[in-house]
């Protein structure tokens, strides 16, 4: 059976109306997705994206409030730098629109969908392209991925054009078409580095097809070498920035070596980028994006070691994942083949947001197909195709670079963790086998060939029924959708409503127990938040930022010592918490154990010697002290480090004047008014000190 190939105007008018189709289901998911509160206040992955953007455009990399210092500019990549230097260009262009990103997405979604047409109609038939291109049209994953502030759509875009550009070489036999092909594979590595494991599979796909053809040796290694060149040239840029900027060698980026460990430790389940024993082996309870930094000198400090960077502890977390294999070989297979199932199970795993609960919470896309159909038509197609002429088939050029990209990826991402994002890029691929399907079924139908189409059918029907069952369960986490929620509206009643949710659904959630406290503190309700401070230490009891925060509701009501024995908790879990060190500093300060609480602002400066609190603190002990030469001058460096802060300048005036210094106490408090005019203690002051000069 054979299927018609020429593209005629009854094609196009389908692509067309294929295309159509897309961009109103993407126009309204735009509009709908503008209202949510992540949109414009993105959060983990995306907020990095963001944030990285954002600095590259504007140069002030001041971090996002409440969290470190990332060190992208003085260590290396972390994070693929790709999609961070991509979106910096259309902030450039567009003055920092949140719109213009997911717009040009959107965009480049509708080319992916023209890409997918024509990669099916070279590999089956312009009929066949058309439907895998309906059929990744009106994937809800599709829609969703283009939303948002992340790669996928890139990485789909760079894999569909990758493929293309080898079957045009494959068809035409020119070395030129392979260069083009070695910069997408490079620019797909510089976005998701696992690509090199498939480039290097394409490369032997390469070696073969061209040595069959040919029949030399040398030709064949010297079109390979092309797609490696080509690669490697795209992707040195980002090692030697690594060198040059941190002296270290990353080839483009270090995540690597913790996503592995992630993937493959004892405790792992493959879903959740948790590290098990990350307390132990770097003093932090959680890890992120942000606070990797904290991560590896915590790591270099557990290993005793003063020089150690950030490939060194790439090096540690794939030695960790290693001897994991090595120590317990039979649930590390175990563990490998659960993750294997998960990929290409039924279940949307979570990332950086719950993706289940996305994918339910919008009604566009609600109702849209999603993977286990897809998955289902691909694997009917691929036996359909096996069925009409096996050894052809398997012999045939582009069904097989097909079927080794779908095969690299898919191995290229088992090492690590699985999630919803990183199965999202190989279902285009798959899609067109989907497509094939779909058209063997009209053909049969068309035909009259009722009992091979109602073979076909029941064949599709149990196949989804097989790939749509949850052998392995999996929950998306409800209570972790609407923290995340919580955390992007950052403030307000929506934020509280949200974080209130969380904790009705997991009353276990001590982060959402955390921020709601921090919610009802910046309302006045303060009683309200002490008790969801409790909440949070009492689901979680190493919670240190609870522990703080429930130490300063105790130091407001003036119960020094309960606040200290929080603080102290606090600190015994975090000993470099520095905020917690400044407000037990304070709290002793106020029980004039003055010694005790300078001990805490040296410690504070000995972490972090711009610390914008600790030399303020200290000036205020000496203030209390009564040692006002000494306070000054810990206001004035404070101040140096802070020149926008009042209460520094207020403070700073006040030692001068009890110094007898009334001229240049006079200058600090109008300073303070100059930069805040209610302050009220300026003013007083500044009151006080003009009496004292009438009287001179």
């Amino acid at each position: 059976m054979t299927t018609n190939n020429r593209t005629g105007w009854g094609i196009y008018f389908a692509l067309a109306v294929v295309l159509f189709v897309g961009f109103i289901l993407r126009f309204f998911y735009l509009a709908e997705n503008s209202n949510a509160p992540d949109f414009t206040a993105p959060i983990l992955d995306p907020q990095l994206n963001d944030y990285w953007a954002r600095a590259l455009v504007t140069g002030d990399w001041t971090p996002p409030p409440h969290a470190p210092d990332p060190q992208i500019r003085t260590t290396p990549y972390g994070r693929p730098p790709a999609y961070p230097w991509l979106l910096a260009g259309i902030y450039a262009v567009s003055r920092g629109s949140y719109f213009a990103p997911r717009v040009l997405q959107m965009f480049v979604g509708l080319l992916n969908i023209v890409l997918v047409f024509l990669l099916g109609r070279r590999l089956f038939s312009a009929a066949s392209g058309v439907v895998a291109a309906g059929l990744y049209a009106v994937y809800w994953a599709a829609v969703y991925f283009e939303g948002e502030l992340n790669s996928p759509v890139w990485e789909v875009f760079l894999g569909l054009g990758l493929l293309l550009w080898l079957l045009r070489w494959e068809k035409q036999g020119r070395l030129l078409w392979l260069f083009p092909a070695g910069i997408f594979l490079g620019l797909y590595a510089l976005m998701r580095p696992n690509m090199l494991l498939p480039g290097v599979f394409l490369s032997a796909w390469i070696f073969y097809v061209g040595y069959k053809h040919s029949g030399n040796l040398h030709k064949a290694m010297l079109h390979s070498g092309i797609l490696v060149i080509a690669c490697i040239l795209t992707i040195t840029p980002a090692l030697i920035r690594n060198v040059v900027v941190a002296d270290e060698f990353v080839l483009i980026s270090y995540y690597g070596g913790i996503n592995a460990y992630i993937g493959n430790n004892e405790e792992a389940a493959g879903v959740s980028p948790t590290v098990p024993d990350l307390y132990e082996i770097s003093g932090l309870d959680r890890w992120n994006c942000f606070t990797y930094p904290a991560v590896v000198k915590g790591l270099g400090k557990h290993l005793g070691k003063q020089e150690f960077g950030y490939a060194d502890a790439s090096r540690y977390f794939y030695g960790r994942a290693i001897d994991f294999w090595k120590n317990e070989p039979l649930q590390a297979v175990q563990l490998t083949l659960r993750k294997a199932w998960l990929f290409w199970g039924p279940h949307e795993i979570s990332d950086s947001k719950v993706i289940h609960y996305e994918h339910t919470f919008y009604p566009i896309l609600r109702w849209l197909p999603g993977f286990s159909l897809m998955f289902s038509l691909s694997l009917l197609g691929a036996f359909l195709l096996w069925l009409r002429n096996k050894p052809k088939t398997m012999a045939d050029n582009r069904v097989s670079l097909v079927a080794v990209y779908i095969a690299a990826y898919f191995f290229s991402v088992l090492p690590f963790f699985i999630s919803g994002r990183y199965r999202f890029p190989i279902t285009p691929f798959l899609i067109l086998f989907a497509g094939y399907a779909v058209i063997q079924l009209w053909e049969f139908s068309r035909r009259r060939y009722y009992k091979q189409a109602a073979a076909i059918v029941l064949a599709g029907i149990a196949l989804y029924a097989l790939v749509s069952y949850p052998l392995i369960p999996y929950t998306p986490d409800l209570s972790t959708w609407y923290y995340h929620r919580g955390m992007a509206y950052a403030e307000g009643e929506e934020a509280t409503d949200a974080f209130l949710q969380a904790v009705d659904v997991d009353p276990e959630n001590d982060e959402a127990w955390l921020h709601l406290g921090y919610e009802y503190a910046r309302q006045g309700h303060n009683e309200t938040a002490t008790t969801c401070y409790m909440n949070a230490v009492k689901a979680n009891p190493n919670n240190v930022y609870a522990q703080n925060n429930l130490g300063y509701e105790y130091f407001r009501l003036g119960q020094f010592e309960e606040a200290i024995a929080h603080y102290r908790l606090a600190l015994e879990r975090q000993p470099e918490y520095t905020l917690a060190l400044n407000n037990l500093g304070n709290a002793l300060l106020e029980l004039n154990r003055y010694e005790e609480a300078l001990k805490q602002f040296e410690q504070v400066l000995s972490i972090n010697p711009d610390d914008p609190h600790a030399r303020y603190n200290m000036g205020n002990v000496y203030l209390k002290q009564e040692k006002y030469e000494a306070a000054a001058l810990h206001y004035q460096q404070a101040f140096e480090q802070h020149p926008d802060n009042p209460d520094i300048a207020n403070n700073l005036g006040y030692a001068l004047m009890s110094m007898g210094n009334l001229e240049e106490a006079l200058r600090w408090f109008e300073k303070a008014l100059a930069l805040n005019s209610e302050h009220s203690l300026a003013r007083a002051n500044r009151g006080i000190l003009a009496e004292k000069i009438s009287k001179q």
